[in-house]
């Protein structure tokens, strides 16, 4: 049986978007492995500041929101995370961020803490550690869709050591489309920084990349005339 040519075209995309579904994956690295072009949120902006409810972080009303129930500490210079070592004094570029950073000293539950995007993005990741006692607890992640439903998430426990200083784990998730809007952090004190946004194209990407399908098409069929 023989396609023609839109039929074969229509067929290598839903081959593609097959393989990249079945790429979708948690991000857990000692490094950022979010590739460009990004959105990166740094908390440098604020300082020490004690806060609950919503803030904006995107330069653009509405892009990107944090909310918290619980006080937590935007652009914070010091945390001790115990048995985790210590976070602070970043003034030149460490292995997870430079500069200021977010401490949640308080457990919260999913859906109290975290970021809200207005546009959809496909990864989405930051630099966390934890804060640790005598037993570990493990620190839930969250990836949320449109309508504030789960997508994925996963448990990860961050372990350094005692006398470790801004060390810790490039953690999130990347998805074959772009379905994230939303990412929380539940079940643990955390600290973090470089939250790292992959954004979807643009409109104007889209045109292009349907231009391109249809001028690969028109060149087949005149190949084949």
């Amino acid at each position: 049986m023989k396609y023609s040519t839109p039929q074969r075209i229509a067929a290598m995309a839903l081959a593609l978007a097959s393989a990249g579904a079945a790429n979708a994956a948690s991000i857990i690295s000692d490094t950022n492995v979010i590739a460009g072009p990004t959105l990166l949120i740094t908390f440098d902006q604020f300082d020490n500041e004690l806060t609950t409810g919503s803030v904006q972080l995107g330069a653009k009303s509405g892009d990107v929101v944090f909310t918290s129930v619980s006080s937590t500490r935007l652009g914070a210079d010091e945390q001790d995370l115990n048995q985790n070592g210590l976070w602070g004094a970043r003034f030149e570029d460490t292995a997870t961020g430079s500069g200021n950073f977010l401490s949640s000293s308080s457990v919260a539950s999913p859906g109290q803490l975290g970021f809200s995007f207005g546009f959809g993005v496909n990864a989405v990741g930051a630099f966390f550690n934890q804060f640790q006692g005598t037993v570990n607890n493990d620190m839930r992640l969250l990836a949320y869709g449109l309508n504030g439903n789960v997508l994925e998430s996963f448990f990860y426990s961050v372990d350094t050591g005692v006398d470790s200083y801004n060390e810790g784990k490039f953690l999130g998730f990347q998805r074959a489309s772009a379905d994230i809007y939303g990412f929380g952090i539940s079940n643990s004190a955390f600290v973090m920084d470089n939250l790292t946004i992959s954004p979807v194209p643009e409109a104007e990407g889209y045109a292009m990349m349907l231009l391109g399908l249809v001028g690969l098409g028109f060149l087949a069929r005149r190949r084949r005339a």
